[in-house]
């Protein structure tokens, strides 16, 4: 059975007769305040990276742990990752390698799946010359 527990708002005051705005929330068990915040923002989570991406229209080989490679479109490419087309049926944390053109094939983890689309991460990021010399080709 769950605790039962009180929260209790906290607001910021603003200029004389103008509404209060909400900073944070605080919920308060019997036994444990538990104080919540954090920030708010226009951006989704999954638009925060970790490298730029450039993008690419290149075609590669994609195989999944035991199976045979399939040919897929890489639409964007970043040292830690890259953006796909595929008709493969992928799920987020899925095992995939990755070869690209005069390269080995490259570990990577669905990172997500929409549709025919796929946005993966590699497990050993590529080193940026690397990245240059493939989307320069």
């Amino acid at each position: 059975m769950g605790r039962v527990g009180r929260y209790q708002h906290l607001w910021l005051k603003g200029e004389a007769g103008a509404r209060p705005q909400k900073a944070q929330t605080m919920l308060q068990f019997t036994r444990n305040p538990v104080q919540l915040s954090g920030e708010l923002g226009t951006g989704c989570v999954e638009n925060i990276r970790q490298a730029e991406r450039t993008h690419c229209e290149l075609g590669a080989g994609l195989r999944q742990r035991g199976a045979s490679g399939v040919t897929v479109a890489i639409l964007d490419l970043s040292t830690h990752g890259f953006r796909a087309s595929t008709h493969l049926d992928l799920q987020k944390d899925a095992d995939v390698w990755l070869k690209l053109p005069g390269l080995e094939a490259l570990h990577a983890r669905v990172a997500w799946a929409n549709g025919h689309f796929i946005g993966c991460r590699f497990e050993k990021p590529l080193h940026p010359a690397v990245l240059q010399m493939v989307v320069g080709r």
